[in-house]
């Protein structure tokens, strides 16, 4: 009874449409808009006194009554040789699906994608599950493949299935990422298993104050930050420089917060 009161007073203070479930690549769910390289999306502002159950939690009602989105990730372009001969060029890719958010205080990336099997543990021959958010430092015009140098660098949210935390990394360019000294992200995932139906999804929640300090950590004091994503499906061998990506930047605007 307290959660449906709960959600009875989400829905009246947001007052915002439910998006449907998409079925995957093949189904376009119209209820779900695809975000393309150079769009702009405006970032939901959760009003003062609506409380997450947790800091991140990926479960909680206020996920439903927010806008989501999709954008496609397929085979990163590969920097290196030994990359280049493993990648599938002709993988179709899939749809990350995102809820952008913020309080007064923090700024919230809700990201859920398909996966037939959760994929924890790296040994030899099997490698984790993983999604990470890159955001420019400076404009758009920065690459999106992990920045153009150290004069034009990327902050990188990292999510791995092995642990429980969050990395906050930077990066100059292919090849040169580094974990910095101040992690102030955090975050929270949930695995769904349909008992192998192609309907089993992660969902992950990263999330950062507002305002923090320390190098290469994105500013969200700013009217536009640009995003991309990149996903790790652990059951195809992906790992490192082999994954999938998001084509070019996404514009999220939060001078509306």
């Amino acid at each position: 009874m307290r959660h449906l009161s709960r959600l009875v007073a989400v829905t009246a203070v947001l007052s915002l449409t439910v998006p449907a479930y998409a079925e995957g690549l093949e189904i376009v769910d119209a209820n779900v808009k695809l975000l393309e390289a150079g769009d702009t999306v405006a970032v939901s502002k959760i009003p003062d006194g609506i409380y997450l159950r947790s800091t991140n939690d990926p479960d909680d009602v206020i996920w439903e009554r927010l806008p989501e989105y999709r954008v496609h990730v397929g085979p990163a372009p590969a920097v290196h040789e030994s990359v280049d001969l493993r990648v599938d060029y002709d993988d179709e890719g899939q749809y990350v699906f995102l809820t952008f958010a913020r309080t007064a205080e923090r700024f919230y990336v809700r990201m859920r994608w398909r996966d037939e099997t959760a994929d924890t543990v790296t040994r030899s021959n099997r490698f984790r599950d993983a999604v990470a958010v890159q955001f420019s430092l400076g404009d758009d015009e920065t690459s999106y493949v992990m920045g153009d140098g150290p004069g034009a660098p990327v902050n990188i949210w990292y999510w791995r299935s092995d642990q429980g935390d969050i990395q906050s990394l930077a990066a100059g360019g292919p090849g040169s990422t580094t974990t910095l000294e101040d992690q102030p992200v955090s975050g929270d995932a949930m695995y769904l298993d349909k008992r192998g139906n192609d309907a089993n999804e992660w969902t992950v929640v990263m999330s950062r104050e507002i305002s923090t300090e320390g190098d290469y950590q994105v500013s969200f004091e700013q009217d536009i930050v640009p995003m991309a994503f990149a996903l790790w499906q652990g059951a195809n061998d992906e790992r490192d420089g082999l994954k999938r990506v998001s084509d070019g930047w996404i514009l999220v605007d939060l001078s509306g917060g």
